[in-house]
């Protein structure tokens, strides 16, 4: 299992060719990434942890496996990955194929140190990121799961913008009963601010709205 904290800057590069593959990790780790190399997908698949978060350096072409379907591949085992496509083959067919992947980059070999640097921090810092997002995604979850049915009918009306007044007479309960929720919806979402509940509202909106788009 790759163990490497991302936080610390490491880039796991999967290249088959030995020269380009010293030469990325060469470059990477002389501005102080931590780097692991991969000949081919397979061995890099078989080691990647899944709910670490994860940036590649991913060459189109690789035995047994292309670029491409690594990455459909990393879509599926891994919530938080970022990947720099790189090719001395690429056409435009490919790149856009790339990009419907979910890929950061795509170099044409021969490519830049600096051009490779500014992709590996965009592809690091996305995967960062997607990764808290997704960690605070599943911790609000959590605790909008803990409230009651009521508390979550509170809590949509809080959402959707409704003072206490409008909450009482949508819900047919008393202002003070509404403010009994609200409290108790706070405690158990561990919110000390009117912005933390909008911060909980915005990502609860955001998980909404995906959800909706995927059905």
């Amino acid at each position: 299992m790759i163990d490497e904290d991302l936080s610390l800057g490491a880039v796991y590069v999967v290249e088959d060719n030995d020269d380009t593959r010293k030469s990325i990790e060469w470059t990477l780790t002389s501005v102080g990434y931590s780097v692991q190399v991969f000949a081919d997908a397979k061995t890099f698949l078989d080691r990647v942890d899944s709910k670490s978060p994860c940036c590649v350096v991913v060459d189109l072409l690789l035995p047994g496996m292309t670029g491409l379907s690594l990455c459909q591949e990393l879509n599926q085992r891994v919530s938080s990955s970022a990947v720099v496509m790189i090719s001395g083959h690429g056409d435009v067919k490919s790149a856009v194929e790339a990009m419907k992947q979910g890929v950061v980059d795509f170099l044409e070999k021969p490519f830049g140190r600096e051009q490779l640097l500014t992709s590996v921090h965009d592809a690091s810092r996305r995967a960062k990121r997607h990764h808290r997002e997704t960690l605070e995604e599943a911790r609000i979850s959590e605790g909008l799961a803990t409230l009651s049915p009521r508390e979550l009918e509170v809590f949509g009306c809080i959402a959707d913008g409704l003072v206490t007044k409008q909450i009482a007479a949508a819900l047919a309960i008393s202002p003070r009963t509404v403010d009994v929720h609200r409290s108790k919806i706070a405690q158990k979402l561990e919110l000390d601010s009117p912005t933390q509940m909008a911060h909980v509202i915005s990502v609860h909106k955001r998980q909404r709205d995906r959800k909706i788009a995927e059905e």
